[in-house]
Parts: structure tokens; sequence; C-alpha cells
């Protein structure tokens, strides 16, 4: 067996053992992600090659400097299969918010409170949603009735379709795909901000705050209605 003792010869070979790694744990970000698997997925869905990863190496694959201890991903663990309760604890959950790096998207998490305690589910495996299995949001009669704690599809001006939910009466983005997005401040013809916008013209209606004129201009708020089928005159929106 050959010893290694000059420094050099140390360096590279730790330097080809940082870059063995560094492809290692690209290839299980790929797998995580399902990157290359043209499979069409189910409407609320992680990938096969997600389900596949051991616990342990999700945990570890976490951004160390967000210092997430075991007991916040209990209830990610405990629902690993169970699509549907993440994505309710994620969009129905209380002090939901988005650890997010743009360019380093699949080291963050979304963190929320449950039953008194902090929980985080890892931002590459909250599970996509498909809108188009969804009810639209529309109004009959000059009467919007939403049902609280649901899921509803919202199409932009562009014709993209996008996931809503009502949450006590707050109608709007759902948050486990609004956290994930960036830009949502911009003005303008950006479909975020369009989406934000509209969110919170049909909240304040709901909770009978007044914008007219006030927050929004008039054209906003009744361009915004029109859009759900209330025509200028007596209206309402009742979230039962």
């Amino acid at each position: 067996m050959k010893t290694v003792t000059d420094v050099n010869t140390v360096n590279q070979l730790l330097t080809y053992s940082k870059q063995a790694e560094a492809g290692i744990h690209q290839k299980a970000i790929q797998m995580l992600l399902g990157a290359g698997n043209n499979k069409k997925q189910d409407s609320l869905s992680i990938s096969d090659a997600a389900r596949g990863f051991s616990k342990q190496s999700i945990a570890a694959l976490i951004d160390k400097n967000a210092n997430i201890s075991n007991s916040e991903l209990a209830y990610y663990f405990a629902n690993y299969n169970n699509s549907s309760a993440i994505l309710d604890a994620i969009n129905f959950g209380e002090n939901v918010s988005c650890g997010y790096n743009s360019d380093f998207k699949e080291y963050g998490v979304i963190s929320f409170d449950l039953n008194g305690s902090r929980q985080v589910v890892p931002n590459y495996a909250v599970p996509k949603m498909n809108t188009s299995t969804m009810s639209g949001i529309c109004a009959a009669n000059n009467s919007l009735v939403l049902s609280n704690k649901s899921y509803y599809a919202w199409t932009t001006s562009s014709g993209g379709k996008y996931t809503w939910t009502v949450n006590n009466g707050r109608i709007g983005w759902a948050a486990s795909e609004s956290l994930l997005a960036e830009n949502t401040n911009q003005k303008g013809t950006n479909y975020k901000w369009e989406m934000c916008k509209a969110g919170n013209i049909l909240s304040d209606l709901a909770q009978g705050k007044s914008v007219w004129g006030y927050l929004y201009s008039n054209e906003e708020v009744l361009s915004v209605c029109e859009k759900v089928g209330i025509s200028p005159g007596f209206f309402s929106i009742d979230l039962p």
C-alpha cells in the first residue's frame, strides 16, 4: 500500500473527494425532483424517486443553515405518502412561511405551526396540484358562495391556471404554490402580481371591507368582480 505524504497530492485527493461527493449529491437531487422522468404524475404527487429515497437522506439534504431538527420533520415523515395531508397542512395552516433561495430551491423548506409546534416540509417535496380537476371561482346571480378550507382553480389573463384556496375568510393563491414563486410583488402584466391583487380584492370584499377607489382603483375592483361573474349592483360573497 502506497503512503501519500506530499501535501499537494493530499490536497488533490481531497478535491477529487469533494467533486465526487458533489456529483452524488446532485444525482440525489435529480432523483428527488424526478428529473428525466416524463411519466405523468397524479394531481397530488411526490415523484416515485423521492418516495424511494430514505427519510434520513431527505433530512440530510435540507440546508444545514436552516437548523432543522428531526422533531420539526415529524409531520412530514408521518405523512410521507399522504400528499393531501401535506398540502392541507401547508395551505390551511397557521404562520406559514418559506425559506426560499432562488439559487438553491431544493434546500429550502416551507414551515407552519401545528398543534403548538413548528413543522417543516422540504421545498422539493411539496406536492404539485392539477388545477384541471378543480372547480373555478364563479358567481351565480351575483352571489359567490365558496366553501371554507377548499381548493379552486383560478385562470389568469394569460390563460394560465393556478390553485387557489379559501381559508377562514382569505381567498387567494395556494401557499404551497405561491410561496415557491418569485417576483410576487412586481406590478404590470406579471401574472403573480395579478393573482395577489385579485385575491386581496376578493378577500376584502368577502370580509365587508371597502376597497372601492381606496386600496385599488374602481376599474381594478370591477375587473376582478367581472372575472368571477359579479356584475355592478348588489352582490354577495359567502364563505359558509
